[in-house]
């Protein structure tokens, strides 16, 4: 019996990004996920100790300031 699945193409995606993204989904999600708790914890420590320099960066300005 042969896996006819890997011979599949579908139209929405390249099937090499496809088989890329399911060989690599734990690994992704687990980066994004300490991406994200590192800049929380980033944020934190800004808003927490008033670090200028953390607080100044684009991602933590407030929405207007230049």
């Amino acid at each position: 019996m042969q896996d006819t699945s890997s011979n599949q193409e579908t139209s929405s995606s390249p099937q090499g990004f496809r088989q890329l993204f399911h060989r690599h989904k734990a690994g992704i999600g687990l980066g994004v996920l300490v991406l994200y708790i590192a800049l929380l914890g980033l944020g934190t420590i800004g808003e927490i100790w008033e670090v200028e320099w953390i607080l100044d960066l684009p991602l933590f300005r407030p929405p207007g300031k230049y």
